[in-house]
């Protein structure tokens, strides 16, 4: 069996809602974990201003050092092993908090910061997460349409080439006058079939995705970057670009033996 554009887009399809899947799991898992760390307070001065310098850096108590370690190796070892696995090269811990949650969340977190993990900073760890599922999940419900629509187009397109594929083992030579127009009449079901497919593809490469417009996903941005390793970026109108061709060649041919035939 030959495979087809429309193939390969189906098994890259399967593969990043595969790695969508887990990494919406480790993030799931990392709010979890973090939810279970305890949020701690800073610590007032109580001495003169003299003492004022100090107590803010004596503000980050041990417990509140203790916590963000904990988030820290929590992240490490849920999310980050995601994060980096398309990142050329080295990449600090630090660096990949600030990749997936901005330069506040990896700046209260750091080793370095004088702040505990206060309620505030805890709340705004597992609103970023929980921020990020959301456009996983967005993801995810884009990829289960496109899935849908590569099933259908996949069907049709087999019940097509099969079809031709068994029609042209009887010469057009051999065919009387009313075969002839039945074939005809069949490609033509045939070209109407590819031409609302086209149109309900490009319907679908206009659409977004997402369960609230913070994480709207727009299908053309997610194909192009699903098919980019393919020989075509867009493969469902190529297959059905060729098809519709093919079909439409057929035809001529059938109508060249029908004016003779008539």
């Amino acid at each position: 069996m030959i495979e087809t554009h429309v193939d390969r887009a189906r098994t890259a399809v399967e593969r990043e809602r595969s790695v969508l899947e887990a990494e919406r799991a480790a993030y799931e898992q990392f709010r979890r974990q973090v939810s279970s760390v305890s949020a701690t307070e800073m610590r007032q001065a109580t001495g003169g201003a003299a003492q004022g310098a100090v107590a803010v850096r004596a503000g980050r108590t041990d417990a509140g050092a203790g916590a963000c370690e904990q988030v820290r190796e929590a992240f490490d070892e849920t999310i980050r092993p995601h994060s980096v696995a398309d990142v050329d090269g080295e990449e600090s811990l630090l660096e990949t908090i600030r990749a997936e949650f901005g330069d506040g969340i990896a700046l209260a977190l750091a080793p370095t910061t004088g702040a505990g993990f206060t309620a505030e900073t805890k709340r705004a760890v597992l609103t970023a997460a929980r921020e990020r599922e959301r456009e996983i999940e967005a993801t995810v419900d884009s990829l289960d349409s496109e899935a849908a629509s590569l099933r259908e187009v996949g069907e049709t397109v087999t019940e097509i080439t099969e079809w031709v594929t068994d029609a042209d083992e009887t010469p057009l030579s051999e065919l009387g006058f009313e075969e002839l127009r039945e074939r005809h009449d069949r490609l033509a079901e045939y070209r109407e079939r590819c031409s609302e497919l086209l149109a309900e593809r490009q319907a679908l490469l206009l659409s977004t995705t997402g369960r609230n417009r913070s994480a709207d996903v727009s299908h053309r941005a997610l194909v192009r970057y699903l098919y980019e390793p393919l020989p075509v970026v867009f493969p469902v109108l190529s297959t059905v670009t060729r098809l519709y061709d093919l079909i439409e060649e057929c035809q001529r041919a059938v109508r060249a033996y029908l004016t003779r035939c008539g």
